[in-house]
């Protein structure tokens, strides 16, 4: 059930008005020697100074994520959070710079911690904007519709069984990611990101259906932090791990930035849930039909 027309409009301006605030992160983010990558570990104001300076520039994104949070599904705050910093990292350019600019294999290091960060700050807004929805939706009774399908959808602090959805979708998406992704180029790493975590968490939320899918939106980061950590510990010396870049031998899922998973494999996230809420959907509406 795609959302209603309003909802729809108002999803679509988030996601505009979102990019373009995130975008004004851009030169801060950008590494000193103006290569493509962008790391919050290496940006050239520094890394906690870079946490700041997005965090603010991406203020109005969250607000508006906000809106269209208690205006539909609770799962398009999420969507348009990380549907917007899309263009960011497209903006910001393949991973091959911050390779080049990195003593390797100790380069991918602070990737982990970047990715963990990521983790951290999305989650605490993710869950945030749930909880704040609830009171903001009587005030935007105009542009919200009367029935969606995240009545029942709720992100806050996992149990067990949103764990074990967000290791299906773990399991699956960094799977799907490995066979997806081809090169470090920017828009095969994004479409791949999307397309195989959409996948994954659909399969997820399906086999483990649950009304808390905090950990399955999330789960491009464990995979991040996972792929970087793998790599880092795979090589004795930058040679080696050079032949396998320039032979395109080096493990896919590290050809991705953070911020490439923060954007492009959240959203499919988001979008692999309310897909699958559709379908279960679809499906009790044909079991009470027969009936």
């Amino acid at each position: 059930m795609l959302p209603q027309l309003k909802h729809r409009l108002v999803i679509g301006l988030a996601l505009v008005i979102g990019a373009l605030c995130w975008l004004l992160a851009l030169g801060a983010l950008t590494a000193a020697d103006g290569s493509t990558g962008l790391s919050l570990m290496d940006a050239h104001i520094g890394t906690l100074p870079a946490i700041f300076v997005l965090l603010a520039t991406g203020l109005p994104a969250m607000l508006v994520a906000l809106i269209a949070a208690s205006t539909g599904n609770p799962l398009t705050g999420a969507f348009t959070i990380s549907g917007s910093l899309v263009l960011l990292a497209a903006m910001g350019g393949r991973i091959d710079g911050y390779l080049q600019r990195s003593t390797l294999p100790d380069g991918y290091r602070p990737l982990v911690t970047e990715a963990l960060i990521w983790l951290v700050m999305l989650a605490v807004i993710f869950i945030l904007i749930d909880r704040l929805r609830i009171k903001v939706r009587p005030g935007l009774s105009r542009l919200a519709p009367q029935k969606h399908l995240g009545t029942r959808t709720q992100l806050t602090l996992p149990s067990t069984k949103p764990l074990l959805a967000g290791v299906v979708a773990v399991a699956l998406g960094g799977f799907f990611g490995t066979v997806l992704i081809q090169s470090s180029d920017g828009g095969q790493v994004n479409g791949s990101l999307m397309l195989g975590f959409g996948v994954a968490a659909l399969i997820a939320q399906m086999t483990v259906p649950q009304r808390n899918p905090i950990v399955i939106l999330l789960s491009p980061m464990l995979v991040a932090a996972a792929a970087y950590l793998w790599v880092s510990r795979s090589y004795s010396s930058e040679d080696a791990m050079l032949a396998d870049l320039y032979s395109q031998n080096l493990f896919n899922l590290a050809l991705a930035l953070p911020i490439q998973y923060a954007g492009s494999g959240i959203a499919g996230c988001a979008m692999g849930v309310g897909l699958a809420q559709t379908l279960d959907h679809v499906r009790h509406s044909t079991v009470v039909t027969t009936s």
